[in-house]
């Protein structure tokens, strides 16, 4: 339900966490009232029923492509990075991290730019972008850590090269992940958070001692964490059980039903509590025909019917996800329920990346909103707000924005 009061907006509808009746006032794109109006709504249960659920929009921290267009291509252009995120908003996703992966310094200067140019254009799309991540080429060069990156070009931390290409990005880079155990990492860390960089760990072959000084540095997320590792580890000590006992790491994983089984989802998320976070790692295949693929970073993928991805002649090799942010949201709502799993994919990242003082639905946050139909058991998209602006209103927005 939605009421419009000279220039503010009022919405009405059930808070997905509380499941109790709410109104949200939002002005000039943020939210400036919330109000628990359950005990005098005045509809009736059948029409209490009919109330779409209030969610804070989808944020994802690493995602390399979306809608065919993959964020790594040499050429890629300003147009397509705007194509790209008007698709990924109708999943629920109003902030994203365009994530650059290992590569050549040429071409991760070439998407550094392109991702620069759009957020300069203050269009939807530079809304949405809440910076970029590189996702290397500061990771390890071993089987097993280094995952689907190419070995060629894995480097050892370079603060230089860093402040070079935080210039080619406007300042824009927001996130790193690197290898610790990597000669000079300590005080590329601190360097990192100089420039307001979050870092991340991952793609390592790390001591103990060594992800203890990346967190004493300043690291203060596990990118990916149980995935990017050997396939056989000691049973203790290890990197992963280092990940998880320390409290200052916040860890995000990945819920497509192929990089993590469910028992393991579990263990982390009742590890790391409110610093569990859910990503994507979603590739320009999404919601793709199954087939063999080029891909700029990798060589040639394939994509299974039953939605894996991986190198081809290298079934066990991934090479990041099919499914979107929302379906990991579905995966773990089945797992832990349906407000924990929001929150890991919205309210958590945004803690994280500190997206203004109030992330989620709080006063004074972004009206960054995902209307939800009211059966959560398979939550399908009724209309999403960014910054305010309503999508998916057949008046305003013709495009049709479900998305289940």
């Amino acid at each position: 339900m939605e009421q419009t009061t000279q220039q503010n907006v009022i919405l009405e509808g059930i808070h997905y966490s509380s499941n109790k009746v709410i109104r949200v006032g939002i002005r000039s794109g943020f939210i400036f009232s919330l109000t628990d109006t359950d005990k005098i709504y005045r509809g009736g249960e059948e029409e209490r029923e009919q109330l779409p659920v209030i969610a804070p929009g989808l944020t994802d921290l690493q995602i390399n492509g979306f809608g065919g267009i993959d964020f790594n291509h040499p050429e890629i252009s300003a147009s397509q990075i705007e194509s790209a995120s008007h698709t990924l908003l109708k999943t629920g996703v109003t902030c994203y991290y365009p994530t650059l992966v290992t590569g050549s310094r040429k071409r991760i200067s070439s998407a550094i730019r392109a991702f620069a140019e759009v957020i300069q254009w203050k269009k939807q799309a530079s809304h949405m972008i809440g910076g970029i991540h590189l996702e290397g080429p500061f990771i390890s060069k071993e089987e097993g850590p280094r995952g689907a990156h190419p070995k060629r070009y894995c480097l050892n931390p370079s603060i230089d090269l860093l402040k070079s290409w935080q210039e080619e990005a406007d300042g824009h880079i927001r996130m790193v992940t690197l290898a610790p155990e990597l000669p000079g990492s300590g005080s590329f860390i601190k360097a990192c958070i100089g420039m307001g960089i979050v870092v991340a760990i991952g793609h390592m072959a790390a001591t103990s001692d060594q992800i203890r000084s990346a967190a004493e540095a300043g690291a203060t997320l596990s990118t990916h964490l149980g995935n990017g590792s050997h396939s056989l580890l000691p049973r203790h000590p290890n990197y992963i059980w280092d990940q998880l006992a320390d409290d200052r790491l916040y860890a995000s994983m990945i819920a497509d039903g192929f990089h993590l089984p469910d028992n393991v989802l579990k263990v982390f998320i009742r590890t790391k509590g409110e610093k569990a976070i859910l990503v994507s790692d979603g590739m320009p295949y999404t919601g793709m025909e199954p087939g063999t693929y080029d891909s700029p970073v990798v060589g040639k993928v394939i994509l299974t019917r039953e939605g894996k991805i991986h190198r081809e002649g290298e079934p066990g090799k991934l090479a990041g996800s099919s499914h979107t942010l929302l379906d990991g949201v579905k995966k773990i709502s089945l797992l832990e329920g349906f407000a924990r799993a929001w929150d890991m994919a919205s309210v958590y990242p945004s803690k994280l990346l500190n997206h203004g003082s109030n992330p989620g639905l709080q006063v004074g946050a972004p009206a960054d909103l995902v209307l939800l139909e009211p059966d959560l058991k398979q939550p399908t998209i009724r209309m999403i707000y960014k910054n305010g602006t309503p999508y998916g209103d057949p008046v305003n927005d013709p495009a049709d924005l479900s998305y289940n």
